[in-house]
């Protein structure tokens, strides 16, 4: 679908997967990339056939090694350019971030930069035991915007955050278990099997309580009251045809098959 852009989707099983395929690079992330990125997970937002969406790296070259070095000059170089890029590299991780479905970020080798905060964007991070994680804008001199930093340090804590900011030092799988930025990591000869298991058990569930999970957690993120609407919204569940199906299911013991309705 968006080849030509460097990302490739493919969808089975009702699982989108996007993968990051510019291997000369270790699959960095040009603009043209960042804004294709935004377009192609509204789209797969939009998509209610969809129960969940994967990103990766492919062609064996990690899941990322940040935003592309070789364009900084060319599209970074300045004030106006860097606030340009930045907020074009803002929109789609807060797209992923809002996506409809459940967003499972799987990393392999390199996840660097800019791609570390993409896989933060996501909702669940599997890594192979390959994996290794930094990033170091201070060996740059660059900074990163108002919402990358939100979102990591939603996710990791602010002690996490300026130590992987201030020191800039590349560290495994382990230790980003340790921080809170993996749920898990496995070998690298289980990670695919790994990753397919885990998009087919999201991909199982009653997606109207997938989606509603997601998005009531991501509104307590934000702060402030709950007002009555989205209160009451997680209960709307219990007026569905998944939950019909899904305690009929239970009492006959059977697998439940969910319509999303």
């Amino acid at each position: 679908m968006s080849e030509l852009t460097g990302l490739n989707v493919t969808i089975n099983d009702r699982v989108a997967t996007i993968s990051i395929c510019q291997p000369e690079r270790k699959n960095a992330l040009t603009k043209p990339m960042w804004g294709e990125l935004a377009r192609i997970a509204q789209e797969l937002s939009d998509d209610l056939e969809l129960r969940c969406v994967i990103i990766r790296g492919g062609e064996g070259a990690g899941f990322g090694a940040g935003a592309d070095i070789h364009e900084f000059v060319r599209e970074r170089a300045g004030f106006e350019k860097a606030r340009d890029y930045g907020m074009l590299h803002a929109e789609a991780i807060q797209t992923i971030q809002n996506c409809t479905h459940p967003v499972i970020a799987a990393i392999d080798g390199p996840c660097m930069g800019a791609s570390f905060v993409l896989a933060a964007s996501c909702d669940l991070r599997i890594a192979a035991d390959n994996a290794r994680f930094a990033v170091p804008p201070m060996k740059l001199g660059a900074t990163l915007g108002y919402p990358e930093l939100e979102i990591m340090l939603d996710l990791l804590g602010e002690a996490a955050l300026f130590e992987i900011l201030l020191e800039g030092q590349v560290f495994d799988a382990m230790r980003a278990r340790e921080i809170g930025f993996i749920a898990r990591h496995v070998p690298l000869e289980d990670f695919e099997a790994e990753v397919t298991k885990t998009g087919a058990r999201i991909a199982g569930g009653a997606p109207i309580t997938q989606r509603l999970h997601k998005k009531m957690i991501n509104r307590l993120r934000q702060g402030g009251a709950i007002d009555a609407r989205e209160f009451d919204e997680g209960y709307r569940a219990f007026d569905s045809d998944d939950f019909k199906e899904g305690y009929t299911a239970f009492l006959e013991k059977r697998k439940a098959v969910f319509s999303g309705k």
